[in-house]
């Protein structure tokens, strides 16, 4: 049973470590300004300045990941993000470019649901 566990513990914070990286990396793009993002961010219908706001959020997001106590919100707060994402692909009739966001929103759930203790005073197994 101690094995299992720490196992879990394992897993969980190797795939909070690797979202973490992930929206870091996204939002440093946006920041710099890529060109690929900057027209789709105009294409899908979205004031410049909402591309800076995201690309500070997910970094924000990223940051907070790290940290037990506030993993939870992080993942809500990117999960809306990649909700959106998921909704502005969606929108543009670009199904298949969806999937990795929900991919990554799938991620977010499963990590903060496994770190909800930190919230709502619940001690899960992984803690």
């Amino acid at each position: 049973m101690a094995r299992s566990n720490r196992l879990n513990k394992i897993a969980l914070w190797s795939v909070t470590t690797l979202l973490a990286a992930a929206f870091l990396m996204f939002g440093t793009l946006k920041l710099t300004g890529a060109q690929q993002l900057v027209a789709e961010f105009i294409k899908w219908g979205y004031p410049t300045w909402f591309r800076f706001f995201v690309g500070v959020a997910e970094i924000g997001g990223a940051v907070l990941l790290l940290f037990p106590r506030t993993v939870t919100l992080a993942s809500v707060g990117l999960g809306i993000l990649m909700a959106g994402c998921v909704f502005s692909h969606l929108k543009a009739g670009e199904g298949p470019q969806a999937i990795p966001a929900l991919v990554l929103l799938t991620l977010l759930t499963v990590v903060g649901y496994a770190r909800r203790s930190y919230v709502t005073g619940f001690r899960s197994q992984i803690d």
